[in-house]
């Protein structure tokens, strides 16, 4: 049987993501997590946050502040998740760095005037950001 290779990969429930575009969607899925900075097997940094932006940007670091979570996909290499039927867990990874993020039930406390701000805000931090991700498409066709 011949092998097809213009089919679009197909994740249910876990698996590693590589392509920008299909991290920025895992991502968006999480509201509050439990999340750990682990450098080369140790855990530097543990607590929780709620996800308050996603976004794919050369000029932005992933940053923790506040109990605010904001991710840029670009500051890592690609995605490993596993949800079940109560949680999902995350791995963003890059070289010997791994930001985990477990999904938890419970409400974190942010600063009020910021998160409805933050999720009417695109994704997008410009055009350079947009134009980026759609380079990496160039082998992806739409049928």
């Amino acid at each position: 049987m011949r092998k097809r290779t213009d089919v679009a990969p197909c994740f249910i429930n876990e698996g590693t993501i590589y392509r920008k575009k299909d991290m920025l969607r895992a991502l968006e899925t999480l509201e509050n997590v439990r999340y750990e900075f682990i450098v080369e097997g140790e855990v530097v940094r543990s607590g929780k946050g709620a996800i308050c932006k996603v976004f794919a940007s050369r000029n932005s670091a992933t940053l923790v502040i506040n109990n605010c979570v904001f991710i840029n996909v670009l500051s890592f290499d690609y995605l490993n998740f596993v949800s079940e039927e109560n949680s999902t867990e995350v791995e963003l990874i890059e070289d010997d760095r791994t930001f985990r993020l477990q999904t938890i039930d419970e409400d974190v406390k942010t600063p009020d005037t910021n998160r409805e701000m933050l999720a009417s805000v695109d994704q997008f931090d410009d055009e350079e950001t947009f134009a980026l991700l759609e380079d990496g498409d160039a082998d992806e066709e739409e049928v």
